[in-house]
């Protein structure tokens, strides 16, 4: 994919392209598997814009002979951990210490999304990478739900790993931390063993 180009967007940028997000957003799930309806899709465009206005937030987009086909969106995670989304779900699976520990100061990438006609080429781990380069000393984290086997077998195969839950945590959620984040060192790998592509969505 030799005509592939990347470009990084500040909060003010994404805002003014916010209408290109929301629809490749729209474009990449509510196709299958993720079946989202419009509800959703106007949920993501009003979660976009107040996330621009976190501190350090990013987007990098992909884009082929002109036409987005993919993005991430990222942010340093600041103190005090959030509460809100499923925030609560992540502080439950780690622990608030570990929260602390791992998740806190790194980058964390919230959306993931390359178009249907797009997968398979590779565009998923060229954003992933474009969106690691600025992580602060590495360390970078995101979230997939159990119930997502292409996510999870799509970040095992870039070397992302599971951080160790609590003990009777509930398993809905899998964290994962960045190849060379300190506290992927001795993490499990999840079984990548699984049907993917780069239709991610963490």
């Amino acid at each position: 994919m030799t005509s592939l180009a990347l470009s990084t967007y500040d909060g003010p940028a994404t805002r003014r392209a916010a209408q290109r997000f929301v629809d490749l957003y729209r474009n990449v799930f509510t196709e299958p598997p993720w079946h989202e309806d419009e509800t959703r899709v106007e949920e993501f465009r009003t979660r976009l814009t107040d996330d621009t206005h976190r501190p350090g937030f990013r987007a990098v987009v992909a884009h082929l002979d002109g036409c987005w086909i993919g993005f991430t969106t990222a942010w340093p995670t600041q103190p005090p951990f959030p509460t809100n989304r499923a925030y609560g779900t992540v502080r439950d699976r780690l622990g608030p210490d570990r929260v602390d520990e791992l998740l806190v100061g790194a980058l964390e990438i919230d959306e993931v999304a390359v178009s249907p006609a797009a997968q398979g080429r590779g565009v998923g781990g060229r954003l992933l990478d474009a969106t690691l380069a600025t992580a602060p000393d590495c360390r970078a984290w995101l979230l997939t739900w159990t119930t997502s086997p292409q996510a999870i077998g799509f970040y095992t195969r870039q070397g992302w790993r599971a951080a160790q839950p609590v003990p009777d945590s509930a398993d809905e959620v899998v964290v994962f931390l960045s190849p060379e984040h300190p506290g992927s060192m001795g993490a499990p790998a999840q079984d990548a063993r699984i049907n993917s592509s780069d239709w991610i969505k963490s």
